[in-house]
Parts: structure tokens; C-alpha cells; sequence
């Protein structure tokens, strides 16, 4: 287990419900989280986006081994774990964020009897360093838009999530028509300055199949103003993908790499008048190797 994992017994686990209750009274939430007692915190998002929780409830969590990417307070690892996941990993990236230096997360576990790993720390990028490589769900709620390289991190989420699995993925969208991405580097979306990709929702929706995810479910639009949310529910599948003329090595484990080498014709749009093809050549090598 990497060191900044928290182990079973929470650094607050010797503390009496009343001194942790008090603890959470003094600290700034940003997640409403039933601790029980009537107790919610007082989250600045509240429940946040009500069609996340919709699609998460659609979600068969008994048994399931979850990873939840940027966490903040909890409030889905705990969800996830009320309706009966066996294993949650939770991560963050707290430099990042406000309120770095409030252990939020500690209290709400420690309250909540939760057995979650927590890792503060983790950098999406970085999630394969836990050792595990195959889970069952994967939250990926409000993250994707405040990264440099979303796609790179739908790799990385592909590459722990075992075939069938599911991931959920949620953030801001541009309500126009079309398949791109604008880029928020000198002017801000939101007037929020750690926003970095913001894509139509064509353009969301290829970025996860690209992945070797399959969308089967969409939610319907939420959001205030400029900050329009979706939602998406995928399953991670192995199998040829013709729209690739190569697929990248850090998913070619699940592209039938090999059969397609050995039994498909091979598609390259290298201009034929340059005289050869370093596709073909490639491959060509490959088999001849293999």
C-alpha cells in the first residue's frame, strides 16, 4: 500500500463522536453529507449536481471494488459504500483545491465507521502507482475540465478498470454543435482559473470511446448559466476499433492488437503517391518479429 494511503483505522479513530462532530462544526465543506443523528454537513455545493446521484443509484454498487478520482469531502465513496461496495479508493489531489489543510475526509470516515482508503495526494495521472487494475466502477465526477490532457487521463482510468466495468463521468460542456474543445488558459471559464478543456458534448462523448469505453447511458442536462453539466455512464470493452489506423500503445492490450495484425487488411490514409506507407512498414515488421 503507497504511503499517503490512509490505513483501516483512521487517524481519528480514538475520538469520540461528540469531539468529531465538534471538529466538523469548525470546517469548511463543500459536500452535504448525512453523518448521522440529523447531522448533514454544511456543504457549499449542497448535494451538488442531483443528476450524478441519479445516475449513481443506477448503479449496482453490492460487492464492487470503486475508485472515485477527486473526491474532495467524500460524499460518493460514501454513497458507494452505503449501498454495499466492498472496496472504495478514494483520491485527490489536495495542493489543488481550497481548504487543503482541513481533513474533511478524515472526519467524515471516522464519523461514518467508513472503510475507505484515501489517497490525498494522487494525481489522476498517477492512480495505476495503487496497484490495482481492476475495478468495478470508476467515479470521474467534475475532474476532466480542470485537466491539461483529459484524454491522457481517460487512458490512465482504462488502463485499472477491468473489461466490463463501469465509469462514470461527469463535468462542464459547451451547449453548441460540433466536435471540439476550447481551451481556457487566458480567459476563464466560469471566472474559474483552474479550468483548463471544456468540450461539446460530441466531443465529451469521443474522448471516452476513444478510450475503449461504450456509452450506454446519458443523462439529461443540468447546470446554472454558462456552467452546463453532463453526465455519462460507459462500460470498458476489448475489441478491434476500426476508426483507429493504429492504436496507441498504452491501449493496445485492449484493441486485439495482435489478431487484427495477423487477419485484418490493413487501412492507412498515408498519401499512396509518396510511394510507401511507414504504417505498413510497421506492422509489416511487426509480423515479422512477433
Amino acid at each position: 500500500m503507497p504511503a499517503t494511503a490512509i490505513p483501516a483505522t483512521t487517524p481519528f479513530a480514538e475520538h469520540k463522536r461528540a469531539d468529531l462532530l465538534a471538529m466538523a462544526a469548525a470546517m469548511n465543506w463543500v459536500h452535504a453529507i448525512d453523518l448521522g443523528d440529523g447531522v448533514v454537513t454544511p456543504g457549499l455545493w449542497g448535494r451538488g449536481n442531483p443528476i450524478i446521484e441519479k445516475a449513481l443509484l443506477d448503479i449496482d454498487w453490492h460487492g464492487k471494488k470503486v475508485l472515485d478520482i477527486g473526491c474532495w469531502d467524500g460524499m460518493y465513496s460514501f454513497l458507494a459504500e452505503s449501498r454495499g461496495a466492498a472496496e472504495i479508493y478514494a483520491t485527490d489531489l489536495v495542493n489543488q483545491r481550497d481548504y487543503a489543510d482541513q481533513p474533511t475526509f478524515h472526519v467524515a470516515r471516522a464519523l461514518l465507521n467508513s472503510k475507505a482508503l484515501y489517497y490525498p495526494q494522487m494525481s489522476v495521472y498517477d492512480v495505476e502507482s495503487i496497484g490495482v487494475r481492476d475495478f468495478d466502477v470508476i467515479i470521474f465526477s467534475g475532474v476532466y475540465y480542470h485537466l491539461k490532457d483529459p484524454v491522457r487521463a481517460l487512458t490512465i482510468l482504462r488502463r485499472v478498470l477491468k473489461a466490463g466495468g463501469q465509469i462514470l463521468v461527469e463535468g462542464a460542456i459547451l451547449e453548441e454543435p460540433g466536435c471540439f474543445a476550447k481551451f481556457y488558459y487566458r480567459e476563464l471559464f466560469c471566472g474559474d482559473r483552474s479550468n483548463w478543456w471544456v468540450p461539446t458534448v460530441d466531443c465529451l462523448k469521443q474522448w471516452v470511446e476513444c478510450s475503449f469505453f461504450q456509452i450506454e447511458r446519458e443523462y439529461e442536462r443540468w447546470g446554472h448559466g454558462e456552467n452546463q453539466r453532463h453526465v455519462i455512464v460507459a462500460r470498458a470493452v476489448v475489441g478491434h476499433d476500426p476508426l483507429y489506423s493504429m492504436v496507441p500503445e498504452d491501449l493496445q492490450q485492449y484493441s486485439g492488437f495482435e489478431e487484427d495484425v495477423a487477419s485484418k487488411p490493413v487501412q492507412s490514409l498515408w498519401p499512396a503517391f509518396l510511394g510507401w506507407d511507414p504504417v505498413r512498414v510497421v506492422r509489416n515488421l511487426w509480423r515479422k518479429t512477433a
